[in-house]
């Protein structure tokens, strides 16, 4: 098993050096932010897509500051960070980066970007999701992107091959989904933070390559031993986003004797639990899935029962002992909807721990973490 985790992320770690050799060639290098803009169509498009999802170091973060205010989150502003410290291999090469458009913070760092004259194109995706024209917007957007794609590499985006890398991204979510159900069984073989690594090599390597990884790494975790003893508590780790790089805390986690048996994160990994449906108008399925189908994210309002809802749901399906919440500093829409699963949680006698991070892992301030997170377990442990 580790030898396929340790070539996956070989894989990854050498995705600026291939796609460079790509741009050589003639290809396209297409950068993108957020899980709304769709890595199917610019596959579509002929081009290459890496997505832009990096974090947990604490200097990218104020590298941006001259330019704007503390009070955004720590990956947004890494994402602008990582170039002005010149560690960005892509974006230097990028010919576009597309960016969705949906909370403040990306915004922010969409209009700094664009003042460094990198090459922005935003997608807008409305947050009030339960009003029809919202949804009718998001559709046109992702209209919108397809003619900008076209225009950007001389290339058609047909159905057919758009559908080939729906059904490409489809599979590896079947794969994705297989693994994630070995988590049933807390005498399991591997554990959340792999699981959340594993997401993110899906976003690094190519997809049939990726596919066939997924196939081995089923194999072989049907026959390796179990990394978690019987009666681990079982964690259900929620919230805005684990960045590239950003594992200090679900390692933590696992370190201290919890095992991360559900994940629910809005950023940072694959929805692989919602599959785009291949018959019809594969855009609007795209837009539908991603708007309409999938539980919403926190900051669609309003849409904290829905969220409340399908915690409880994963709490009771995955018979989770302790819900981990995880959120950035100053992202103020989650520290609300924490607020409120807290409370539910709480009524229904689910241990709870919020941690927040602002990508400061000094040894001072790696002491404490650590001690609440192991505190907290064993506080779980006595509980069961």
């Amino acid at each position: 098993m580790q030898n396929i985790l340790k070539e996956l992320e070989a894989g990854s770690l050498d995705r600026p050096k291939r796609l460079k050799a790509a741009k050589k060639e003639g290809k396209k290098i297409i950068e993108y932010i957020g899980n709304f803009v769709p890595e199917e169509m610019i596959y579509a498009a002929g081009a290459e897509p890496y997505l832009m999802c990096r974090g947990g170091e604490p200097e990218p973060p104020d590298a941006v500051l001259e330019y704007m205010l503390r009070f955004m989150n720590p990956y947004a502003r890494s994402l602008a960070g990582y170039h002005m410290l010149g560690l960005d291999p892509v974006t230097p090469v990028a010919d576009l980066i597309v960016a969705q458009q949906l909370d403040c913070h990306i915004g922010r760092i969409s209009e700094v970007m664009e003042y460094m004259e990198l090459p922005i194109y935003k997608v807008g995706v409305p947050p009030d999701w339960k009003k029809d024209y919202t949804f009718d917007y998001y559709h046109k957007a992702l209209l919108k992107l397809k003619d900008k794609l076209e225009k950007e590499t001389g290339n058609e985006i047909t159905e057919d091959k758009l559908l080939e890398e729906v059904k490409a991204s489809n599979a590896i979510n079947e794969r994705l989904r297989k693994i994630d159900a070995l988590r049933e069984n807390t005498e399991c073989p591997i554990g959340g933070t792999d699981f959340i690594k594993l997401n993110h090599y899906s976003f690094f390597n190519d997809t049939e390559y990726m596919v066939e990884a997924l196939d081995k790494l089923i194999e072989k975790l049907e026959t390796e031993e179990p990394k978690f003893a019987k009666g681990t508590p079982r964690i259900l780790f929620a919230g805005h986003i684990v960045a590239v790089g950003d594992y200090v805390v679900p390692r933590l986690i696992e370190e201290n004797g919890g095992f991360i048996a559900a994940d629910f994160l809005d950023e940072g990994i694959r929805w692989y639990n919602w599959d785009v449906p291949v018959e019809g108008d594969i855009i609007k399925n795209i837009a539908e899935t991603k708007f309409l189908v999938k539980t919403p994210v926190t900051l669609f309002q309003p849409a904290w029962r829905e969220r409340v809802d399908y915690v409880m749901k994963l709490v009771e399906e995955k018979k989770i002992d302790a819900v981990v919440w995880y959120q950035l500093a100053f992202d103020e829409i989650y520290d609300m909807e924490c607020t409120i699963l807290a409370k539910n949680l709480g009524e229904a006698g689910i241990p709870f721990l919020k941690l927040e991070s602002s990508y400061e892992y000094s040894r001072e301030a790696m002491g404490p973490l650590r001690t609440r997170i192991e505190s907290f377990i064993e506080a779980v442990k006595e509980a069961k």
